[in-house]
């Protein structure tokens, strides 16, 4: 405990004291940042909510709002947006319940305190959650508890209740080509970084987004550590990470015990190569290495992921990414995912994606069949502020259930951001 605190007002005394010589700074954002980090990062999921456009106007209200923040950054260099989640999904068949629903509130944003406008630009950024259930299994444990899926159907609505998912310094140095990040992180934000990894409004399963769940799934988020990338060359990038496997976002301030007591870490480097000078994430190649240290929650273990995606015309977006894994407490040992999506720099996404999946046999045993899918999706833009999305998954041999080799899940995902 008293590591904890003495981690806590090390982090308080940081922001004071950058705040007491900076705070004056009321200079407008100028500086390119060529951004590293994946759509379910703050910075991106932000952007995604400045540039919509719905299909309807529903009145200035909200938009009056969206000024008067922008206003308030502009002055202040603090910003904050927060929104509503809900999903249900229901499979035709099942090993347990069929139906499964959950919601998610998130407070979100940022404070930059240091040099705004300027290449050497700082600041706190922070995301607080609460996950809760609307059935008996929360949907990310409907996947295997349920359904009989080795794998998530959906990888963050669990039933978690309150918890901090980010609480970290971001720091751009070198006229912005190197961006750090130190405090309570997220691996998700920057490991195997792809334009369709988000489960708030792309793919739901997780073996479309970070590793295609040959690793980062099972991984904490809120979790202490830090994160710096670098543009080596006007196309070519890395990005490595460090943070603690023994983190909890509900209770995040434990952390300063674990890392530095235990010191079991996980850790991750990416290269990678763009031609997208502004958006690099959307013509991408790039492999990600990763390491794990044993623990009392994972085996030690490593693996590699790859992922190359391109957007084709302003429009269309083929992808092929796999990833395999030597343990280290991953679910699948080895994942090729494949899809298209369609304008997904638009407001209204189409996304189609096909998995091949080898389930780790040192978690659930031998002598279990490899699993295929496919999931369809489609986010409908209602309003600026209101997106609707339909979803169906196919899922071919789903490992735990062995009374049946086939099983189609319905999903609907509604998100309400403000």
């Amino acid at each position: 405990m008293k590591s904890e605190k003495i981690g806590l007002v090390l982090l308080f005394s940081a922001v004071v004291l950058s705040y007491s010589v900076y705070g004056q700074d009321i200079k407008k954002d100028t500086i390119l940042i060529r951004d590293l980090s994946g759509p379910n990062s703050v910075s991106q999921q932000m952007k995604q909510d400045n540039t919509s456009k719905g299909l309807f106007y529903i009145g200035a209200g909200l938009d009056s709002l969206d000024q008067a923040k922008k206003r308030f950054y502009n002055k202040t260099g603090f910003i904050m947006n927060a929104d509503y989640n809900s999903q249900i999904m229901g499979a035709t068949k099942a090993i347990g319940d069929n139906v499964s629903a959950s919601g998610v509130l998130r407070i979100y944003g940022k404070y930059n305190l240091v040099g705004r406008g300027t290449p050497n630009e700082g600041g706190l950024v922070f995301k607080v959650e609460n996950r809760h259930k609307y059935t008996d299994l929360p949907l990310r444990e409907w996947g295997p508890e349920g359904v009989g899926y080795i794998g998530l159907v959906q990888s963050v609505y669990n039933d978690d209740g309150w918890r901090v998912g980010n609480l970290y310094w971001r720091q751009t140095f070198a006229k912005a080509n190197i961006i750090a990040y130190a405090g309570f992180v997220d691996v998700t934000d920057w490991a195997d970084i792809f334009a369709m990894a988000s489960p708030w409004s792309s793919f739901n399963n997780l073996s479309f987004a970070t590793g295609t769940n040959t690793f980062g799934g099972l991984y904490p988020d809120g979790s202490l550590g830090f994160m710096v990338s670098a543009w080596l060359t006007e196309n070519i990038y890395v990005i490595g990470g460090l943070i603690d496997v023994n983190g909890s976002a509900t209770e995040f301030y434990k952390g300063f015990d674990t890392f530095f007591t235990k010191f079991e870490t996980l850790k991750t480097f990416e290269v990678g190569f763009t031609t997208n000078s502004q958006m690099p994430i959307l013509q991408n190649l790039h492999v990600t290495f990763w390491q794990v240290d044993e623990s009392a929650k994972t085996p030690k273990g490593w693996g590699v992921a790859g992922s190359m995606s391109w957007e084709v015309g302003h429009k269309l977006f083929p992808f092929l990414r796999g990833g395999w894994a030597n343990d280290g407490g991953s679910l699948f040992t080895a994942s090729v995912s494949t899809g298209i999506g369609y304008n997904i720099t638009g407001s209204n996404v189409f996304g189609l994606g096909l998995n091949w999946n080898q389930p780790n046999k040192n978690i659930f045993g031998p002598g279990l069949k490899d699993q295929y899918l496919s999931e369809i999706f489609y986010k409908l833009q209602v309003t600026h502020h209101f997106e609707f999305t339909p979803n169906i998954q196919f899922i071919l041999n789903p490992a735990l259930n062995t009374n049946d080799n086939f099983t189609t899940i319905f999903g609907a995902r509604a998100r309400i951001n403000i």
